[in-house]
């Protein structure tokens, strides 16, 4: 039993080990509130990749920030289609809800690109 057991811990801790990470390229800055506060999360993406923001933040993003060398493309939808905040740059967008957009508390989805001359 007890080597049973044993070799069904071993299995499960190979699997997991197995199990592939996914890496990055970089991280959009993203938070519920104005001005970087509330809920904020670093939402990893690769360059031209859709990402759909965590199901916590979809609806929710007040602060965005893509990283230097990079620009942004920020959606309602959740497949990077359609109506979109076009070409955010770092440092980003403070409060969506300023009433220059009417973005705010309304993304689901993005997709970056690397700036000419970006490394």
């Amino acid at each position: 039993m007890q080597f049973t057991l044993a070799i069904s811990v071993l299995a499960t801790a190979l699997a997991v080990a197995a199990t592939p990470v996914k890496r990055w390229d970089n991280a959009l800055y993203v938070c519920s509130d104005a001005n970087w506060s509330g809920t904020c999360e670093n939402v990893g993406f690769n360059n031209e990749e859709c990402i759909v923001f965590p199901g916590e933040l979809q609806n929710d993003i007040t602060s965005v920030g893509p990283p230097q060398g990079y620009y942004c493309y920020l959606y309602r939808n959740y497949s990077c289609t359609g109506d979109n905040l076009s070409s955010v740059v770092y440092p980003g967008i403070s409060d969506l809800g300023d009433g220059n957009t009417d973005y705010n508390d309304g993304l689901n989805s993005f997709k970056c690109f690397g700036s000419v001359g970006s490394e």
